[in-house]
């Protein structure tokens, strides 16, 4: 019995060991492939969600479509918090994205997700018992607050992913250029960052074939995520979205996914090359709910 009781504090061992913690901070509403990141970070066993937090302009609605998503996936139990509305470096836009069509009177937050990103942050960090990875997918205000109000979470979190920057063209990317002085905060922290730019995201294109996958599955979870892309496309013109932020929650537990080389910084690595089929694939297969139990062997 005594050998049964340790073989099975192995095994749950060895399990828990496979989660990553994960803080996942995102401007959702800005662009469809946060709220597709966010279906795969939830549809992702490798990861544990510690937190969500939202960030720039209209973060009231941000913050509400995120809790709408975490209901729709039975997540409410995962903290969320309403972060900056204006850059580091200037002020809020005011927009309106067509993906808060969706939202509705009953789609109002708790107290608790109206509290500070920045504090939700530092706390999630500082109580974990182990290192968080911290994932962001918009301008990195909210990180930059964090890391100025209590530079001691340094001490433990393992990395930075950003969705950010482009590498080997001379393009501006979004979500650097909407807070530069955020972006330098945290490049500047000598924490550990891998950065998925433009260069690597952009070959990362759903197909029709991949939405008709995610329209077999049928799932509530499915409808919900089809009609925000739908949404997206009203206001865009692309009926095929670009997985720039999703990659970004793929690469933390599936890093061969991507080809590395380092930065300028010595703690940066950033991404070169993608294998853009196999990522697809997986994103598909997870979103789908199809492969919530294809753990790796």
């Amino acid at each position: 019995m005594i050998k049964r009781l340790a073989l099975l504090c192995l095994i749950c061992t060895a399990a828990s060991a496979q989660h990553i913690p994960i803080i996942l901070d995102t401007d959702i509403g800005d662009a469809i492939d946060d709220a597709l990141a966010l279906a795969l970070a939830l549809n992702s066993p490798e990861l544990d969600v510690r937190a969500v937090t939202t960030v720039i302009d209209d973060v009231d609605s941000k913050t509400r479509l995120a809790w709408k998503m975490l209901g729709i996936y039975n997540r409410r139990d995962i903290p969320l918090a309403t972060g900056a509305s204006e850059p580091l470096g200037g002020p809020a836009s005011v927009t309106h994205s067509k993906e808060f069509d969706v939202l509705t009177s009953d789609d109002t937050i708790p107290d608790s997700a109206r509290r500070r990103a920045a504090d939700l942050i530092i706390e999630t960090v500082m109580k974990s018992p182990s290192k968080i990875t911290v994932v962001a997918i918009g301008p990195l205000t909210n990180i930059a607050l964090a890391l100025k109000s209590e530079p001691k979470i340094k001490n433990n979190i393992e990395r930075i992913v950003v969705m950010g920057g482009a590498y080997l063209t001379t393009e501006e990317e979004y979500n650097f250029k909407r807070d530069p002085v955020a972006q330098k905060i945290v490049f500047d922290s000598g924490l550990p960052i891998t950065a998925v730019g433009l260069d690597v995201t952009r070959p990362c294109k759903l197909r029709e074939n991949d939405l008709d996958r995610l329209r077999v599955a049928e799932s509530p979870e499915g409808r919900f995520l089809l009609r925000l892309v739908d949404l997206a496309a009203q206001e865009s013109g692309d009926r095929y979205p670009t997985l720039y932020d999703p990659l970004a929650i793929a690469v933390v537990f599936r890093p061969n996914l991507i080809e590395t080389q380092a930065h300028e910084r010595a703690t940066t690595q950033v991404g070169i090359r993608v294998d853009a089929p196999a990522f697809l694939d997986l994103f598909i297969r997870r979103v789908s709910s199809a492969g919530l139990n294809d753990l790796p062997r």
